[in-house]
């Protein structure tokens, strides 16, 4: 077990506002974590969250050393019989289109949602995790972090001011990443063999922050 229980409202009256559906999806969850992979670096946390749009929102973070010292972020987004997971945006939790390949879309009754989520959180925790960065002048004006099984995924920062000048004003990344390091390693699979791994390639657009 993590340090921390998973997926624990960090609002004690969210939890108030849960309806019986909302409240046994987590509690399905939770009752599979423990046989997730912990092993990671950082290690991954959770919670539960209540947007203002009335999903609810099952959120995995720590997938690696994030900007600014944030990990990225993956989550669950469950509405009525609906759920749909992918990458996560930190600050307003929304889900990116068009979808990535490391997307879930599901129907079906909170139990049956809720297995259907353990499998892709315990998929997700697994994968190993890049982070590629770019210089200029010495200083990193850009990085993002991708699960190595995919070429693409919207995490990442990009400091216009400290861009080489042909990048600025929203030109994007030039070509292959300066440096890739690698935040977390891939977990072993039991049974059965680690999942096959890719090799990204800087490819898409950065967000700006």
């Amino acid at each position: 077990m993590p340090a921390d229980p998973w997926f624990v409202s960090d609002d004690p009256e969210t939890e108030l506002e849960l309806g019986p559906d909302e409240l046994a999806f987590p509690a399905a969850l939770r009752e599979r974590a423990p046989a997730w992979p912990v092993r990671t670096v950082p290690p991954a946390v959770s919670r539960v969250a209540k947007p203002e749009d009335d999903s609810l929102l099952v959120a995995c973070v720590g997938l690696g050393d994030g900007p600014n010292g944030r990990p990225p972020l993956v989550g669950l987004r469950l509405t009525g019989s609906t759920l749909r997971g992918d990458h996560l945006d930190e600050h307003f939790y929304w889900l990116p289109e068009p979808r990535t390949p490391l997307a879930l879309d599901a129907t079906g009754t909170p139990l049956e949602l809720a297995a259907l989520a353990a499998d892709w959180f315990e998929r997700v925790l697994r994968v190993r995790v890049v982070r590629q960065e770019w210089y200029h002048q010495g200083r990193r004006y850009a990085d993002r972090h991708l699960f190595a099984d995919h070429a693409d995924g919207p995490f990442g920062r990009y400091v216009d001011g400290l861009a080489p000048p042909q990048c600025r004003g929203g030109a994007g990344v030039p070509g292959r990443p300066d440096r890739v390091v690698v935040p977390r390693e891939a977990q072993d699979r039991r049974p059965g063999p680690a999942a096959p791994l890719g090799n990204p390639e800087p490819e898409g657009p950065f967000s700006s922050y």
